[in-house]
C-alpha cells in the first residue's frame, strides 16, 4: 500500500510545485501589465492637453521690404503648419444680421492653408471667419477670427 502511495504523492508534489510557479508567473505578468497600463494612461492624459495634427506643411513668407538686389539682406519667415485635412474648417462671412451669417463662404484647404479674397469697399473692412479645428485626440479649437483692414484713401 505504501509503495502505491509514493508515486501518487510524488505526482501531487510535482503538480503542486508547477502550479505555484504558474501562479507566481501570472502575478508577475499582472504587475507588468498594470505598470504598462498606468504608463499608457499618463501618455493619453498628456496627449489630451496638446493639439494633434495628421499632417504638416512648411511655408516660406518673404519679407515685405526685400529688395531682391545683389548683396542685399533677404528676410524669410519659415512657418511650420500642422493640420487635419478632413477635420478642420473655416467659414468666411460678411456680417451677422438677425443672428444669421450673411454671404458665407466655406474656405477650401490646401496643405493646411485656407485662402480667401475680399474686396476692400470701405475705409475699415472687417473680415470674419468661423474656425473649427477638430481631431479625435487632443485639443479642439473653435471661435471667430476678426480682422480689420483699413484702406489708404
Amino acid at each position: 500500500m505504501t509503495k502505491k502511495l509514493i508515486p501518487v504523492i510524488l505526482i501531487f508534489l510535482t503538480f503542486s510545485c508547477s502550479n505555484i510557479n504558474q501562479v507566481e508567473n501570472t502575478i508577475e505578468k499582472l504587475k507588468n501589465l498594470r505598470s504598462e497600463n498606468d504608463s499608457l494612461r499618463e501618455i493619453v492624459a498628456d496627449i489630451e492637453t496638446k493639439y494633434v495634427f495628421d499632417s504638416i506643411s512648411f511655408r516660406e513668407i518673404y519679407g515685405k521690404d526685400n529688395t531682391y538686389e545683389r548683396n542685399a539682406e533677404f528676410n524669410v519667415e519659415l512657418l511650420v503648419v500642422g493640420y487635419n485635412p478632413n477635420k478642420s474648417y473655416f467659414v468666411k462671412f460678411d456680417s451677422i444680421v438677425d443672428g444669421k451669417k450673411i454671404n458665407t463662404d466655406t474656405l477650401k484647404q490646401k496643405n493646411g492653408g485656407f485662402k480667401y479674397k475680399t474686396k476692400l469697399t470701405e475705409k475699415e473692412n472687417v473680415i470674419r471667419i468661423d474656425m473649427n479645428v477638430e481631431n479625435e485626440f487632443g485639443q479642439k479649437k473653435m471661435g471667430t477670427l476678426l480682422e480689420t483692414i483699413r484702406t489708404k484713401n
